[in-house]
């Protein structure tokens, strides 16, 4: 590594230390990361690649193991460094659910259900219980399927809630293809899982879909 080069990195990570990542263009955001996970070679065209077939910082994130391996210049324990990233924002998200009231703040779960179903290829269903107070005991994934169809058993569904002595549920699943919008099936599933815990003493609170970066609620749609 030139002189140059690494004067650079001492610069990006002083700026880092002194003023957090505010200034920092997206591409550097990645190129200082990368100083802890490349050494001794400029990272910064590194960095721009990546942005450039990723598109954003998410999808940086995102991005599969084996794919950020295809990237020149991105070996094992980069891609290793970047997956790590996301999987430690999806653990630092679970461990806050057990203090927030889902009613109270549904952008926390919109981010915890955001991070834990936006990489997934094939569609899944699951739902986050709660206690009284709307107060997380477990959020789970419960059934996987294919890419646009998952097979939901609301009987399974029931068990788990009533396993966890939850009193209220908020269920969600993911749309790989990307679309926000509830189908009929959606909408006619959701009603059978709400008439089925009702005599449960089960409340259902609210359905969330994640469609890529973007998630919505049932109930802020008009459809719960």
């Amino acid at each position: 590594m030139t002189d140059s080069a690494r004067h650079h990195r001492e610069r990006l990570r002083l700026r880092w230390q002194q003023h957090g990542l505010d200034g920092f263009h997206d591409y550097e955001v990645i190129e200082l990361l990368l100083t802890y996970a490349i050494p001794r070679i400029d990272v910064k065209p590194i960095a721009k690649r990546l942005l450039a077939r990723f598109g954003t910082l998410a999808g940086v994130f995102d991005a599969g193991f084996h794919e950020l391996q295809q990237e020149k210049g991105v070996g094992e324990k980069a891609a290793s460094f970047l997956r790590l990233i996301q999987a430690t924002q999806r653990r630092y998200l679970a461990s806050e659910l057990p203090s927030i009231c889902v009613l109270d703040q549904p952008d926390r779960v919109r981010d915890y259900l955001r991070v834990l179903l936006q990489e997934r290829a094939m569609e899944c269903f699951g739902a986050i219980f709660t206690d009284h107070g709307h107060h997380p005991l477990a959020g789970e994934i419960l059934f996987e399927g294919t890419v646009d169809r998952a097979a939901v058993y609301p009987r399974n569904l029931l068990k788990r809630a009533l396993e966890l002595d939850a009193k209220a549920m908020v269920l969600f699943h993911n749309h790989p293809a990307g679309s926000t919008q509830a189908s009929e099936a959606d909408l006619a599933l959701t009603h059978r899982i709400r008439e089925a815990a009702s005599p449960l003493e089960i409340q259902l609170l609210d359905h969330f879909i994640v469609a890529g970066t973007r998630v919505v609620s049932f109930r802020e749609q008009g459809w719960l």
